[in-house]
């Protein structure tokens, strides 16, 4: 199965996103990514469904953890243009990546490594299949950067106001979260797994 490693967020953030999935659905239709819930993706791995076990399902260890880096942090208003995934124009709210959050993936990237498939995906950049190969996941490291998505959006439709206000805002803010949420990727649908709290590492 895939197997999604997320980060919900609430408040400012989601009802940012969620406004303007609303204002592109009623304007463009059905987008790419348009109907999937609010999240930021820590990884999407594909797993041996039977070999998903309790263990994988404890706690995150993070050494020396502050809780104020705990944070969501608004950097600016993106996109990606011919997205290596859905070859569309994909708008995102791009997300600082701190130390914390690098360490966090990487670190839920070595729980599940013994029970990973990996991909048989072909990109375009040599690091994305290293880190494809390697973590089975194409986004690691320097090619990772956190973001929520909006929409992936067919090209004719890119240039439109809509998405150039939102391109040109420059609100900053930041929320805190506290839990990784883990879901079932299959049909275009996320569907509830677990959660896993983060803590220190004493």
């Amino acid at each position: 199965m895939n197997l999604v490693a997320l980060i919900k967020p609430k408040k400012k953030l989601k009802e940012e996103v969620l406004i303007l999935k609303k204002k592109i659905k009623r304007k463009f239709g059905n987008q790419t990514y348009l109907n999937h819930l609010v999240h930021l993706t820590i990884f999407d791995l594909k797993v041996k469904t039977s070999q998903v076990v309790k263990i994988y399902k404890k706690e995150i260890r993070i050494k020396n953890l502050n809780e104020k880096d705990l944070k969501l942090i608004v950097k600016k208003r993106f996109f990606f243009k011919n997205d290596p995934i859905t070859k569309k124009t994909t708008f995102i709210i791009l997300i600082k990546k701190n130390k914390l959050l690098q360490n966090l993936q990487l670190n839920l990237l070595s729980r599940f490594q013994n029970i990973k498939i990996n991909k048989k995906n072909k990109f375009k950049k040599k690091q994305f299949d290293k880190n494809n190969n390697t973590y089975g996941y194409p986004f690691v490291n320097e090619s990772w950067k956190p973001h929520v998505t909006i929409a992936s959006i067919n090209k004719e439709y890119t240039k439109d106001k809509i998405l150039r206000n939102f391109l040109i805002s420059k609100k900053k803010f930041s929320e805190n979260f506290r839990y990784i949420y883990f879901y079932k990727y299959e049909k275009n649908k996320h569907h509830y797994l677990w959660r896993s709290k983060i803590i220190n590492d004493k």
